[in-house]
């Protein structure tokens, strides 16, 4: 009798877990969350920058960035190009001619963020995919949070491998680092990490370390109560098609290539077990289709 009771228990059990019931990859993911999506203006670049063997046509990229709404704090992924090249063009250097940023005043991450009813004090974390001018750019204006990063990033955007430190632009970042004297290298309060982070401990936002773009890249998941699971790439993947066709973006952009393939493959898989979507930061034709702030994700 016992073992017969037993039996229909664990069936039972089985049973609700296959009807979707009790959905594993959403069990934990607090009511409320939300997502929204920002552009922190665009970028002109030729579509062979972002993916090996396109045509050298420029095009206009968005620049995004995103934010999770959750009841323990708000998340911001990314902050865009730093807000001094709406005012100043000497900034950026050369590459202000050959990006061509969009530098209106409505692009301003505080002009963004605004949108929602949040300012740079309002946010708990702020995780950053890489410390490029368009990732990076405004992670000085984030005094009261807590900067996410990979220790591997913050070495080298201050002292970049050969080869990579060309899209750093140290001005973004070198308020981070503490004044001579201190004993505390950081001066903004820091989590510099060296793998993941479950950031509130419940599954449901969760930093994940991918080498691949940059030495120190990471991406970010994030499991919403109805949407399901979400993949913040940043520029783990430049295109849609990037991940289906398996393209790489040009040797310039790919520290490590098999590290940018192993996150096509991670996609793949995610979206096979989790149905999960993924959100990059500079395809044209996805942002116009992708909800944008003040609307949201749930």
């Amino acid at each position: 009798m016992k073992r017969t009771a037993l039996r229909v228990m664990v069936g039972a059990g089985l049973a609700l877990l296959l009807a979707g019931v009790i959905p594993l990859a959403h069990a934990q993911a607090p009511a409320g969350m939300k997502l929204y999506a920002f552009s922190s203006g665009g970028l002109t670049v030729p579509k062979n920058f972002l993916q090996a063997g396109a045509p050298a046509t420029a095009i206009q990229v968005p620049v995004g960035f995103y934010v999770v709404r959750h009841r323990k704090g708000n998340v911001l992924f990314d902050t865009g190009n730093n807000d001094r090249i709406i005012t100043d063009p000497s900034y950026w250097g050369a590459f202000i001619q050959g990006l061509n940023p969009v530098r209106t005043p409505d692009v301003a991450i505080d002009v963004q963020l605004g949108k929602i009813g949040l300012k740079p004090d309002d946010f708990k974390y702020v995780v950053i995919g890489h410390m490029h001018l368009d990732h990076g750019g405004n992670v000085g204006k984030f005094t009261k949070s807590t900067i996410v990063l990979q220790k591997d990033e913050i070495k080298n955007a201050f002292w970049g491998e050969p080869g990579t430190p060309q899209n750093y632009i140290p001005g973004d970042f070198m308020m981070l680092r503490n004044d001579p004297g201190q004993l505390m290298p950081n001066k903004y309060p820091m989590i510099q990490l060296n793998g993941d982070l479950d950031l509130f401990a419940d599954n449901s936002v969760v930093v994940k370390r991918w080498v691949g773009h940059t030495p120190g890249s990471q991406m970010m998941i994030v499991r919403l109560p109805k949407t399901g699971t979400v993949i913040l790439t940043s520029d783990s993947v430049y295109f849609a098609e990037n991940v289906t066709k398996n393209l790489l973006p040009d040797v310039s952009l790919a520290y490590d290539p098999g590290g940018i393939f192993a996150a096509y493959q991670y996609i793949r898989e995610m979206q096979a077990r989790e149905g999960a979507k993924f959100f990059t930061a500079h395809d044209p034709d996805a942002w116009k289709a992708m909800k944008k702030a003040p609307d949201f994700l749930e």
